[in-house]
């Protein structure tokens, strides 16, 4: 396993293509004006964008099935869009952030756009289900470590 913290960068440059790729706008909704603005690829996976909102639904479905976090850092930042930079990804496989994005984005997602709000509303519900389950412990290992356990269906 890689010593080197995963790349921001990187990880920001794959999701535009997937986002692009995807075919459907990438949108957010004002709640207080309830309109929705749609947002480029490029903006949704900046890491002043929404890629802060990305990788914490991803981090959410890799806790969720494994137990442990991705290891995002975020750093306040008002001149960010949600007001936080993703700053570092902790050292691992990329396999794990990827693809725990990628299927938090397809829990949200409408067949008409991916409504970035919708999110956090899996967010809750993943989150709910934890705590049922059984606590968070108070320092889990922030180092995606997949096994052959972590892949199954």
């Amino acid at each position: 396993m890689s010593r080197r913290p995963i790349d921001v960068a990187e990880v920001s440059a794959v999701l535009t293509v997937l986002l692009r790729e995807a075919g459907k706008p990438v949108c957010i909704a004002d709640l207080p004006s309830g309109t929705v603005q749609q947002v480029s690829p490029e903006l949704a996976a900046s890491p002043g964008g929404l890629l802060p909102l990305f990788l914490a639904a991803g981090d959410t479905v890799w806790r969720e099935a494994t137990g442990r976090r991705l290891g995002v850092t975020q750093a306040a930042d008002p001149e960010a869009l949600l007001g936080l930079r993703t700053t570092g990804i902790a050292p691992g496989p990329v396999a794990p952030v990827m693809l725990s994005m990628m299927e938090a984005i397809a829990q949200a997602e409408r067949p008409e756009m991916l409504l970035v709000n919708d999110m956090s509303w899996n967010w809750k519900l993943a989150t709910e289900r934890m705590r049922r389950a059984k606590p968070l412990a108070a320092s889990p290992s922030s180092a995606p470590r997949a096994t052959s356990a972590d892949m199954r269906p």
